[in-house]
């Protein structure tokens, strides 16, 4: 199966990125403005978009400051099962991000760029609010 990995630097330190994802205020600033969070490993994580893709992330742990991994269980047939794994390491400079999405089955090479475009813009979103606090959401329509 095919796995997306980014690999940035964030002008941040690790604990404040760390909030970003792993809260629903955090959340809610770079990836989809409609989120519901728990706070606890077992607990889910639902962000809305609309149309068909509206994830459902069960929490499968929450290592503070420094691991979030997420298990797709429902919300976006394409990623069912799917592992997002969030890793963060402080440097010098802030917080190195790495960031996997392992693939539970597979699918065209044209949804994989698809989503790998995507994530790149999401994942700037969270740079962008870690370091001027104002990132890019996915805006829900009200």
């Amino acid at each position: 199966m095919k796995t997306i990995h980014h690999v940035f630097d964030i002008a941040a330190p690790q604990a404040e990125v760390f909030g970003v994802l792993s809260t629903g205020e955090g959340l809610a600033s770079w990836w989809t403005s409609e989120v519901a969070a728990d706070t606890v490993a077992g607990g889910s994580v639902r962000f809305t978009f609309g149309d068909d893709f509206n994830p459902v992330m069960r929490i499968e742990e929450l290592a503070a400051p420094a691991r979030v991994r997420w298990a797709c269980v429902g919300g976006h047939d394409p990623w069912l099962d799917n592992l997002f794994d969030f890793e963060l390491e402080a440097t010098e400079a802030g917080t190195r991000m790495r960031f996997w999405q392992h693939y539970a089955r597979e699918l065209s090479d044209d949804a994989y760029g698809v989503y790998n475009f995507n994530w790149g813009y999401y994942l700037e979103s969270l740079r962008l609010r870690c370091e001027t606090g104002t990132g890019k959401p996915y805006r829900v329509a009200a």
